[in-house]
């Protein structure tokens, strides 16, 4: 087989390597992102008649300051005796723990049944972004007051809704700790798309540098002249890093493991790749 024959061929397959490899890459992003957001939960049982329903919503995670907001709704079956609908039958209320002090919300006869707007406190680091994790334990009950004014606590059972948040996976698991008491064990992730998303545009930061040093050190070794013009391109590509860095989802904060593995590795590869285009205009000497 001859020399052009073999170097088509060759070129041949790395093209179709390259798409394949992009097919298999965007298909794998899409699917993630399209089994994210899901809201898992385990540990309850199916509640009786006399049970309150706690339906848990999250609605919104801010990694920043490691709260969970959630609503809380209370709700019997038919033949319950706290509540017919969205309306209060007989005075009962909420309790949630590990919102920055427990938080207990009364109903009245009558009373509609309205959510509880809750916020969790986090246990988790958002430097660890994209693999930061966020647990908290939070006792959720319904209660009643007695003759003497006591809380007694009532049976409860906790539902998680299967509405989640974008970008996060969310897995409630409850414990029963006593009777009426439950251990609700809430962990929030980043989803699997958000991660892939993460990887691919820092995979793109890391070509971006090794772009400017092939380029310096073939014009370097004089296999290219010097066109002064590629330093606004260099120069550019230094620009932008810090752009494609505050694009990353989630925001992480500055000092994330990330700046210290790539980001700042790749600004010291675009200044080197910059003072060796440099070294080879001034070793040019006068046009």
């Amino acid at each position: 087989m001859s020399t052009p024959v073999r170097s088509r061929r060759r070129s041949v397959l790395w093209i179709v390597g390259s798409v394949l490899a992009f097919v298999a890459l965007y298909v794998t992003v899409v699917a993630l992102y399209a089994g994210s957001g899901d809201v898992v939960g385990s540990g309850a049982e199916e509640p009786s008649g006399d049970t309150v329903v706690l339906s848990l919503t999250p609605e919104k995670m801010d990694a920043t300051t490691n709260r969970l907001a959630v609503s809380v709704v209370p709700t019997q079956g038919e033949g319950g005796t706290f509540t017919e609908g969205l309306q209060a039958l007989r005075p009962f209320g909420v309790l949630v723990s590990a919102v920055a002090g427990s938080k207990a919300t009364k109903y009245d006869v009558g009373d509609l049944i309205s959510p509880i707007d809750v916020s969790l406190v986090m246990d988790g680091q958002i430097e660890t972004w994209p693999f930061d994790r966020y647990t908290v334990r939070s006792i959720m009950t319904a209660i009643e007051d007695d003759a003497d004014g006591d809380s007694t606590s009532l049976p409860t059972v906790v539902q998680p809704s299967k509405r989640g948040i974008p970008g996060w996976d969310i897995a409630v698991v409850e414990t029963p700790l006593g009777p009426g008491i439950n251990a609700v064990d809430v962990t929030v992730s980043r989803s699997g798309s958000t991660i892939a998303f993460g990887i691919v545009l820092l995979s793109l930061m890391v070509v971006i540098p090794a772009l400017v040093l092939v380029v310096a050190i073939i014009v370097l070794r004089g296999r290219r002249k010097v066109e002064v013009t590629v330093m606004g391109w260099m120069g550019a590509m230094l620009f932008a890093t810090i752009p494609l860095r505050n694009f990353l989802p989630g925001s992480p904060p500055i000092g994330s493991w990330i700046d210290y593995l790539i980001v700042l590795w790749v600004l010291a590869a675009l200044v080197a790749g910059l003072v060796i285009f440099v070294v080879a205009w001034v070793r040019r000497g006068p046009a």
